[in-house]
């Protein structure tokens, strides 16, 4: 019983993680002037399709890299909403002010 209560907790943290949206972290226009912008997505994407100026760190790498980033407000360039949730999340834990999030995709 105690097991089941223990692995249900796991997949429902995991799922909040990355499914539920993150509070306060609105769309925001990708050519903002006033923030840092963090691009989150891997490396392939953001090779084929580079945003100029935005300091690359894969979601993978961020916790790794996260003394990289400045301490000012962050715009999120992610390539799918899990990419974003987890990122403004993690980010938002460790004190970043999170302005906002731009999703890009092989289209755009």
């Amino acid at each position: 019983m105690l097991t089941g209560i223990i692995i249900s907790l796991f997949f429902v943290t995991l799922y909040f993680n990355r499914y539920v949206p993150v509070r306060n972290v609105p769309a925001v226009d990708p050519k903002e002037k006033d923030a840092v912008f963090v691009d989150l997505r891997d490396y392939q994407d953001s090779a084929n399709n580079p945003f100029i100026g935005a300091i690359n760190i894969p979601c993978g790498y961020l916790k790794r890299y996260i003394k990289e980033i400045p301490d000012q407000q962050i715009v999120i360039i992610a390539s799918n909403e899990v990419e974003k949730n987890f990122g403004a999340r993690l980010l938002k834990k460790y004190g970043f002010n999170v302005k906002g999030y731009t999703i890009t995709g092989p289209s755009q």
